[in-house]
């Protein structure tokens, strides 16, 4: 099904409580079905930590869940989702008129919702999820109600503390009551910084906390993707800083290309020419053929990749590079100014 029109109230998550018990007697491991949820994730990377730090409205979640059962719907943007692994936000800002930046903000919520809608195989998950057609009946708000106690399937646990999913939908990090069972419910109170600092001690917590995690997300964010098509593909992820944040190939040749280089926060010139110079050696460039460099998101600056283009010219590969929809080829190489 294609093209159909979003309805972003058509699903709300319901405020009838959780009927699954707690304790040792519903003790049923589920390590194989949470430990392929997360992987899961980390496919699409989206990092778990990141949905417990994100907080939303029980408003914002009830237009992100419609937004999940519409990427299910709509087999365009499935096959897109899948095949990209992230969110292709311009096509879904289009089809459900939300913007850009929402829908950016969003993502880590959405592929959790998406992922978890997605695969039969997260029954205890999807069992626990209070998930109803909305109408004027049962349009029931839950946002309004303040727990002293947060009730959840433990998605993680920690010693004393659990990571888990409301029926609610929302993604909370608690200090247990009793022994927490992965993918079983596991009750406790929400851990806060606050609670356990005074005031003056907790605000410049706060501040310095807020100033590490914007460089942090600001680090880990990308800002372009390069993709190598040596005869394994290597795709690396740069951030604005020009660094090399992350690294991925679907073929074992180019996972062991990315473990012998291993050089992830360098920058994306040395990475580069790290990476031609082990293909050259190792027997995967086909040089009756012009190896396609490919630049999505931010472009490349032309003749800022020297040493790339220093190992390319020596080792005679022929190379063509689309910097973000501009074609274009590397500067010539003169040694003398090296």
């Amino acid at each position: 099904m294609e093209g159909s029109n979003f309805n972003k109230n058509k699903y709300v998550f319901a405020s009838v409580p959780s009927m699954t018990l707690l304790g040792k007697n519903s003790k049923i491991d589920y390590t194989r079905e949470i430990s392929q949820f997360l992987a899961e994730l980390s496919s699409y990377n989206v990092i778990f930590k990141d949905l417990i730090s994100q907080k939303l409205d029980e408003e914002k979640r009830n237009i992100i869940l419609n937004i999940a059962y519409y990427l299910l719907e709509d087999e365009k943007l499935n096959e897109k989702l899948v095949r990209r692994r992230k969110v292709p936000v311009k096509e879904l800002s289009i089809a459900t008129r939300i913007g850009r930046n929402n829908i950016e903000d969003w993502n880590e919520y959405i592929i959790a919702y998406y992922i978890i809608l997605s695969n039969p195989d997260y029954k205890c998950i999807q069992d626990h999820l209070k998930i109803k057609l909305k109408s004027k009946d049962n349009a029931v708000s839950i946002v309004n109600k303040k727990y002293p106690v947060q009730k959840g399937i433990a998605i993680k646990v920690i010693g004393k503390f659990a990571y888990i999913i409301t029926a609610s939908g929302e993604f909370l990090k608690i200090k247990t009551n009793n022994k927490a069972y992965l993918g079983n419910v596991c009750e406790g109170k929400q851990c806060t910084i606050m609670s356990k600092l005074k005031i003056p001690i907790a605000i410049t917590i706060v501040v310095l906390l807020f100033i590490a995690c914007a460089t942090v997300v600001e680090f880990r964010r990308t800002d372009s993707i390069i993709l190598i098509d040596t005869t394994s593909t290597i795709k690396i992820h740069i951030n604005k800083f020009n660094k090399v944040i992350y690294a991925y190939s679907p073929t074992e040749k180019g996972q062991n290309l990315i473990k012998s280089i291993n050089v992830e926060n360098d920058n994306i010139d040395d990475y580069m020419a790290r990476v031609f110079q082990y293909a050259a050696d190792n027997n995967m460039i086909d040089k009756s053929k012009k190896t396609l460099i490919t630049v999505t998101g931010k472009s490349v600056e032309y003749g800022s990749l020297p040493e790339t283009n220093k190992v390319i010219s020596e080792n005679k590969i022929p190379i063509v590079i689309n910097n973000s929809g501009s074609q274009q080829k590397m500067p010539e190489y003169n040694s003398s100014n090296n």
